[in-house]
């Protein structure tokens, strides 16, 4: 899986605000915007129109709470 995260804050992208021209991004530190693969995020990067001096694609995994635990035993 796939998210967009600024590079400087860390933050994960889990919206577009297209309210005002120049899309602005928001920002999460426990929630963000997953994707199946790199060319649905590349995709979507392009629609939100998000910075590439600002933001990057990285790869994530998704761990359930409460089966991390089962998995450690």
């Amino acid at each position: 899986m796939y998210a967009i995260r600024h590079k400087r804050s860390k933050k994960f992208v889990y919206g577009t605000d297209k309210r005002y021209p120049g899309f602005r991004q928001r920002t999460s530190d426990s929630t963000a915007l997953l994707f199946e693969s790199y060319f649905t995020a590349h995709f979507e990067f392009k629609e939100r129109k998000v910075s590439k001096k600002l933001y990057e694609i990285v790869p994530v995994e998704l761990v359930v709470k409460g089966e991390e635990r089962e998995h450690e035993s």
